[in-house]
């Protein structure tokens, strides 16, 4: 059996730790490309409810109107 000293051991240890920071560095790079290539989500929007709140901005509807509507179109 070879006899390993505490240099070996040392060149061992550096050798995982070069290859454990290039895994990370290929893990953070690869999730930055991913984040800026993905399109950024917007929720869809009702047209109905634009439509209510751009009539309750010009003043078309007052407000109880503008909430009563408001509750119709949400369901609630």
């Amino acid at each position: 059996m070879p006899n390993i000293g505490l240099v070996e051991i040392m060149i061992v240890i550096a050798i995982l730790g070069v290859f454990v920071l290039l895994g990370y560095v290929v893990i953070v790079v690869l999730a930055r490309g991913l984040h800026r290539t993905l399109p950024a989500t917007t929720p869809p929007r009702d047209p109905a409810l634009d439509d209510l709140r751009t009539r309750f901005a010009r003043g078309e509807i007052d407000e109880a109107e503008y909430r009563q509507l408001l509750a119709i179109l949400q369901g609630s």
